[in-house]
């Protein structure tokens, strides 16, 4: 499907300018939209690649830079500290607004169907996304791919409350998808969010892949997956069609 893409801009927080990676089909419409919530390594070249193939698939991708309060937006890969680093800078509040942003600026596109929003995260932003899936009712459907931290976790300032004590307020159906092998989320903890989501009354659908690890979708990172994202990917698109 031919598309278009680029850079945009909404209002962040004061007023400064939010850069956006926008990708759409041709053609009026109306289309289902998505949020989509970068990794930690922010905006770059594989973040912007998943929006156009959302887009090439009919949907309205946008996927916010949510560093945009920050002089330096992108960590390379090798760059775990640095990432880190940015993360470290994201206030949970914060986020749940600048998501609202993005979602007025899918709002007022009359191309975008009025009722069609999911959003969907990758590493850090699969537990935004699940965040917004509790904390905003604008979504018909979120994916969380790999989303740590939602169970367990520090509490602090920057995030005041476990994200798994919000499960009865999930406003819909969610979708996961996680590796055997991820260090950093233990598959104890993902049956506990299944656990608890299901326990919620929240349509719920995981899937935990063998042998996959942290960021298996990621072709551009070394724990790139070529079986469970080539599952993944598809998986994904029916999960939208059927809720968006």
């Amino acid at each position: 499907m031919p598309i278009e893409a680029g850079f945009h801009e909404a209002p962040g927080e004061g007023g400064r300018p939010m850069p956006l990676y926008v990708a759409r089909p041709q053609g009026r419409g109306p289309h289902p939209a998505l949020v989509i919530i970068m990794e930690i390594f922010g905006v770059n070249s594989h973040m912007q690649s998943v929006t156009r193939r959302f887009a090439e698939s009919g949907y309205v991708g946008v996927c916010p830079d949510f560093f945009y309060r920050l002089e330096e937006r992108t960590k390379p890969y090798s760059d775990l500290q640095g990432a880190f680093a940015l993360r470290g800078t994201l206030y949970d509040d914060k986020m749940i607004a600048d998501i609202s942003r993005a979602v007025a600026y899918l709002k007022q596109d009359a191309s975008v169907k009025p009722k069609g929003l999911g959003i969907i995260g990758y590493c850090m932003g699969g537990r935004f996304s699940y965040l917004a899936a509790a904390r905003l009712d604008d979504f018909a459907a979120a994916s969380v791919y790999y989303g740590g931290g939602i169970v367990g976790g520090e509490i602090n300032e920057r995030v005041p409350i476990e994200p798994l004590k919000l499960v009865s307020q999930v406003r819909c159906p969610v979708q996961g998808l996680w590796g055997s092998e991820d260090q950093s989320i233990p598959v104890a903890n993902v049956h506990r969010l299944e656990e608890a989501l299901k326990a919620a009354g929240v349509p719920t659908e995981f899937k935990v892949y063998q042998g996959a690890g942290h960021g298996f979708f990621c072709e551009d990172r070394p724990a790139y997956h070529a079986e469970a994202a080539a599952d993944a990917w598809p998986r994904t698109l029916a999960f939208f069609r059927k809720h968006l």
